[in-house]
């Protein structure tokens, strides 16, 4: 039987790699699905941590995480590209795809080695290191793609990290599902208002970015 340090250890290994993906893909519609993708494996973990800890809290957290992050906010991005017949792709993102693929593997060391370095012995559970690396990820992400969708994507990514962390180091914190819950309520309005406010921000295929459609 599997114990709990080898489930946080698989499930952060599929997490850290869903990050990865994100970083090197350019197409609209696979990030939405790794991003989901991402959130069920987090929503795993969490119902993994309910089962063997008796806690309500992280099951409904659980529960949580798999509709509105996994569900309703992936359905939402869809709808925003389901009207176009193109794979919406970032515009001129295919001379960037290596340079973020790198980018993003650099960061996981260096955010990797930095966490070692200064706070592995604050916080020596197994697996303690990934959430911070995800969370550089979606800094990374937020901070070098220019599509609004994208960004969308990568302040999910931001929320991942923050109750990945969560669960790993203040299940018992008496607020956590309380924040939680509201960094779910901030993302469902954060991505209704943005894109009611802009609603070309998938970057539909003008006539000067249609090669970028082709390769």
């Amino acid at each position: 039987m599997l114990s709990t340090a080898d489930v946080i250890a698989f499930v952060g290994v599929g997490i850290l790699l869903t990050a990865l993906f994100l970083q090197s893909e350019s197409f609209i519609s696979p990030l939405i699905q790794g991003i989901a993708l991402q959130s069920l494996l987090l929503a795993l973990l969490l119902g993994w941590l309910a089962s063997t800890e008796g806690s309500l809290d992280l099951a409904l957290l659980a529960g949580l995480t798999v509709v509105v992050r996994a569900l309703v906010i992936p359905y939402v991005l869809r709808r925003q590209i389901r009207a176009f017949h193109w794979r919406i792709r970032e515009i001129h993102a295919a001379s960037r795809v290596t340079g973020h693929a790198l980018a993003a593997v650099a960061a996981a060391i260096i955010a990797w080695f930095v966490f070692q370095q200064t706070l592995a012995s604050v916080f020596p559970q197994p697996g303690a290191a990934l959430p911070f690396v995800l969370l550089v990820q979606g800094l990374l992400m937020l901070a070098t793609r220019s599509n609004t969708l994208v960004q969308v994507i990568g302040y999910l990514e931001e929320e991942n990290a923050i109750v990945y962390a969560g669960a790993l180091f203040a299940s018992a914190f008496p607020l956590f599902v309380e924040v939680v819950v509201f960094l779910d309520v901030l993302g469902v309005v954060l991505v209704g208002v943005i894109l009611s406010i802009q609603r070309d921000v998938t970057g539909s295929p003008e006539q000067a970015g249609l090669e970028e459609l082709a390769g």
